[in-house]
């Protein structure tokens, strides 16, 4: 996302970020989007150690 992306978005939303947070924002976009791949990427149900039942042996 450009600058000037950023800026129509925060103007679309209707946001008023003051110009010090709007360079933050625009220098850590790719951290962002790099996080957002890594949530939508698929994964299988048993690769979360939280979804993995053990029953226990008699």
């Amino acid at each position: 996302m450009t600058r000037q992306e950023l800026d129509a978005t925060l103007a679309k939303l209707e946001l008023n970020v003051p110009e010090a947070e709007r360079n933050d924002i625009a220098n850590a976009v790719w951290l962002i989007e790099e996080m957002t791949a890594l949530v939508r990427k698929p994964r299988l149900v048993t690769d979360e150690s939280a979804h993995i039942v053990l029953f226990p042996k008699d």
